[in-house]
C-alpha cells in the first residue's frame, strides 16, 4: 500500500512522540508507585488500629450500658416493676442498630424481654406460675401497647443457663458465636450478672446482637472503592462480612458460620491462606503484603481483634493496588492528556502545513476519480498557488467536457467499460441475449404532415427526452433514433439479473410520462400524443459496428425486427405496452399482465403469444380489472387450447357487453366470426 507525503510526515512524527512519552510516562510512573506504596502501607496499618479501636469501643460500650442497668436494677422487684423494667430494656435496644434484643432474668424464674425486630415487642414470663406462659405485648416506637397475648414458652438466651453463684459473673461476659433465641441467626450475647443483697448472683441481664448488624458497619469502615474488610476467627470462620450473610455448605445449621472457603470470592480465601503463613508480631497481628490475586494487584493486612471476645477474632482488610495508586493514577492521567494535547496540537501544524502542499494534488485525484466515473456534474475547480496544478486543472476540465459531449452519442455503460478497462475501442460483436424495447408515436406521419419543421422538431424531440429519462433512470441504454421510433436495450456491455424488470418498470414510465406530456400538449394547442411500445428478449449480434475510422456501438438480429412488430401490433388491439412471452414469464410475479393472442409472426413459422402490460401487481387501481383479465384470458384458452371457439365467441359477447371499448375483445370476435365463414384470422 503506498502512502501519501502527508500522511508518511505526520506518522512518523507521531510515532516518535508517543515512544518518547511512553518511555518517560513508565519511568516516572514506576519511581512514583514505589513511594506511593510504601506510604499506603503505612495507611492501611493506620486505618486498621482505628477500626480496631472503634469496633473495641463499640462493645465496650454496650458492656457499660450493662454495667449501669444492672447496678439500677439491682434489688429491684422484676414483678412489682415490671413495665419500669420493661421500659429499660426497651431503651437499651433503641441505643444502637446493633441491639436485636435487651433481657433480664432472675434466680427465681422470671424473664423479662424488649426486642426491637422483627415487630417491636416486649414479653414477659414466670416458672413460678402451674401452667407456664408468655405475655407478649407489641408496641409502637414510643413504648405505647398496640396488642397483647399470650404463647407457650419459647426459646430464651444462652446467657440465662450462666446463672450461678459464682461471684466471677458479675463482670461483663461476651459470649462466641451461636444461634439467637428470637431469630435463630447467628450473633453474640453480651451479659453481666445481677448481684443480691448478699452479694451473690440474683439475676443477669443481657443484649443479643446480630451478626447481621456487624455485616451493616463494615462498609463504612472500608478504605476506598473496591476495599472489602472482613471479621474472620481463629477457625478461618468469617463472622462479618461486608456483602451480608454468604452461602455455606449444604445442611449447615443456622447459627453455624461460613467458613472462608465457602465465599463466592474464592481470591478472599486464597488470600487468607497466604497471611495465615505470615509470621504475626507480638500481637498477633501481621504487617501489610501485596498479593497477585485474581481481581489484580491488593494491599492486604490481618490485625487481631479479641478484647471481651473468649474467642480470637481478626480484621481482615484487602484494599486495591488501584485505590492506593489513585493520585499517582491521575498524575498518570494527567500527564498523558497532556502528551495527548501537544501531540494534537503537533499533528495538527504538521496537516495544515502539509496541506498547504498536497491540498491541490488530493483535489485533482478527486476529480479525476469523478472523471473516470463520468460524475461529469460533481467537478470542482482547484484552488492552486502553482501554474502546473492550474495547467492540469484545465486539462482536466477540457477532458470532462470531451467526454460529456461524447456520452450523448454512446450508452454510458459503454463509455464507463472503455474507461475502467483502458482499452482502445475495436470492431467486433458477440452475441448475448438482450432486452430489447421499442416506442413510437400513433398517427406521427399523419400528425407531423400538419406541423411546420421547428414546430415538429420541438413536438419529437419533447417525446425522445421523456423516453431517454425512462430509460437511463431503469438502467438501460439507447441503440438508437429512428424517426418517431427509439430503440433501447439492457443487457450489454454489462447484464444484471433484473434487467427485464427494469425494463419493464421503464415502459411503463414510459407510458405515464408521455400521458402527462399529451396533456400539455393540449393545454400549447399541439396535437395530443399517443405512443406504442414493445417489450421483447432474445439473442441478438451487439458490438462495435462500422469501420475502423468511424465506428458505432449497436445492435442488430431479427429479435429487433420482431420488437418492432411487437410494437406496433398495439395499434390492432388498442393497447400501449405489448411483450413477448419471455418477458412476461420472468416477471410474472411483479406486474400484472394479458395474454391478448395468439398470432404468427410476420418471418417465421409457427405462433407467438402476445401479452400486454397492466402495470405494478400492487397498483390498487388495477384491482377491479383482475376478474376481467382473468374472464378474457380464459375465453382465449377456449379458443387457442381447448379449441372450442363457440364457447369463446360466448365468453368474448359477454366480455364486450361490459366492456365495449376494448379494442381486443373486437378483434377476437371478429377472427372467431371470420373463421366461422370460412375467412382467415
Amino acid at each position: 500500500m503506498r502512502l501519501g507525503f502527508s500522511t508518511v510526515v505526520q506518522v512518523l512524527f507521531i510515532s516518535m512522540m508517543i515512544i518518547t512519552v511512553t518511555v518517560v510516562a513508565a519511568s516516572g510512573y514506576q519511581q512514583a508507585r514505589s513511594g506511593v506504596v510504601d506510604v499506603g502501607t503505612q495507611v492501611i496499618d493506620g486505618v486498621q488500629e482505628k477500626t480496631r479501636q472503634r469496633l473495641v469501643e463499640r462493645y465496650a460500650e454496650v458492656g457499660d450500658s450493662l454495667a449501669l442497668l444492672a447496678a439500677a436494677l439491682s434489688g429491684m422487684d422484676l414483678d412489682g416493676h415490671r413495665d419500669r423494667v420493661l421500659r429499660s430494656l426497651w431503651e437499651l435496644t433503641q441505643q444502637s442498630s446493633l441491639h436485636q434484643a435487651a433481657f433480664i432474668a432472675d434466680t427465681e424464674g422470671r424473664f423479662l424481654e424488649a426486642r426491637s425486630l422483627p415487630n417491636p415487642a416486649t414479653r414477659f414470663a414466670s416458672s413460678q406460675d402451674n401452667e407456664p406462659v408468655e405475655e407478649w405485648v407489641y408496641r409502637d416506637p414510643d413504648f405505647a401497647a398496640m396488642a397483647s397475648l399470650q404463647k407457650p414458652p419459647t426459646d430464651r438466651p444462652r446467657a440465662i443457663q450462666r446463672l450461678s453463684s459464682d461471684t466471677a459473673a458479675l463482670n461483663t461476659r461476651f459470649s462466641d458465636v451461636h444461634a439467637l433465641s428470637l431469630s435463630g441467626e447467628p450473633g453474640v450475647t453480651v451479659s453481666r450478672a445481677i448481684a443480691g443483697p448478699d452479694g451473690a448472683v440474683a439475676g443477669v441481664i443481657g443484649v443479643e446482637i446480630p451478626l447481621a448488624g456487624l455485616n451493616a458497619l463494615l462498609p463504612a469502615y472500608a478504605l476506598g472503592e473496591g476495599s472489602m474488610l472482613l471479621i474472620i476467627n481463629a477457625a478461618d470462620e468469617v463472622i462479618a462480612h461486608p456483602l451480608g450473610q454468604v452461602p455455606g455448605r449444604a445442611g449447615r445449621d443456622p447459627g453455624e458460620l461460613p467458613q472462608v472457603t465457602d465465599l463466592r470470592q474464592r481470591w478472599i480465601g486464597q488470600a487468607w491462606a497466604q497471611m495465615r503463613m505470615q509470621e504475626p508480631d507480638a500481637l498477633g497481628n501481621s504487617s501489610v503484603v501485596e498479593l497477585d490475586l485474581e481481581p489484580g494487584q491488593y494491599l492486604v493486612q490481618k490485625k487481631r481483634l479479641t478484647e471481651h471476645l473468649d474467642e480470637d477474632w481478626y480484621l481482615f482488610l484487602l484494599v486495591p493496588e488501584h485505590v492506593v495508586l489513585a493520585g499517582v493514577n491521575r498524575g498518570l492521567h494527567t500527564s498523558v492528556t497532556l502528551a495527548l494535547i501537544m501531540m494534537i496540537v503537533a499533528a495538527y501544524v504538521i496537516f495544515v502545513t502539509a496541506g498547504q502542499l498536497t491540498r491541490p494534488l488530493r483535489q485533482m485525484v478527486d476529480n479525476a476519480r469523478l472523471l473516470e466515473q463520468l460524475r461529469f456534474g460533481e467537478l470542482k475547480p482547484v484552488q492552486a498557488d502553482f501554474n502546473e496544478f492550474r495547467t492540469l486543472d484545465r486539462a482536466l476540465s477540457q477532458m470532462a467536457a470531451s467526454l460529456m459531449a461524447f456520452k450523448r452519442y454512446v450508452p454510458t455503460a459503454l463509455l464507463r467499460r472503455l474507461l475502467s478497462e483502458k482499452q482502445e475501442a475495436t470492431l467486433g460483436a458477440e452475441s448475448r441475449p438482450l432486452v430489447l424495447l421499442n416506442t413510437g408515436i400513433n398517427r406521427f406521419t399523419k400528425v407531423g404532415a400538419q406541423m411546420g419543421v421547428k414546430e415538429q422538431a420541438d413536438y419529437l424531440t419533447r417525446y425522445q427526452g421523456e423516453v431517454f429519462e425512462a430509460v437511463h433512470r431503469n438502467g438501460g441504454s439507447i441503440d438508437k433514433f429512428i424517426d418517431d421510433r427509439v430503440i433501447a436495450f439492457w443487457g450489454a456491455p454489462d447484464a444484471a439479473s433484473n434487467d427485464v424488470y427494469h425494463a419493464c418498470g421503464a415502459a411503463l414510465e414510459c407510458e405515464a410520462a408521455i400521458h402527462h406530456l399529451s396533456q400539455t400538449l393540449r393545454w400549447e394547442n399541439h396535437p395530443a400524443m399517443a405512443v406504442r411500445i414493445g417489450l421483447h428478449r432474445d439473442v441478438c449480434m451487439v458490438g462495435n459496428f462500422g469501420s475502423e475510422d468511424r465506428m458505432f456501438y449497436s445492435l442488430v438480429g431479427g429479435p429487433v425486427s420482431v420488437n418492432f412488430w411487437l410494437s406496433n401490433l398495439n395499434k390492432r388491439y388498442g393497447t400501449t405496452i405489448l411483450a413477448s412471452t419471455a418477458i412476461r414469464e420472468e416477471t410474472a410475479r411483479d406486474f400484472i399482465w394479458r395474454w391478448v393472442d395468439r398470432v404468427g409472426v410476420f418471418d417465421q413459422d409457427g405462433s407467438f403469444d402476445v401479452h400486454e402490460l397492466c402495470g405494478y401487481v400492487d397498483d390498487a387501481a388495477l384491482v377491479a380489472r383482475r376478474d376481467y383479465i382473468s374472464r378474457y384470458e380464459a375465453a382465449l384458452t377456449l379458443r387457442f387450447v381447448d379449441e372450442d371457439p363457440e364457447a369463446a365467441l360466448d365468453r368474448f359477447y359477454a366480455l364486450q357487453e361490459q366492456y365495449p371499448s376494448d379494442v381486443a375483445v373486437a378483434w377476437q370476435i371478429d377472427c372467431i366470426r371470420k373463421a366461422g365463414e370460412g375467412g382467415e384470422s
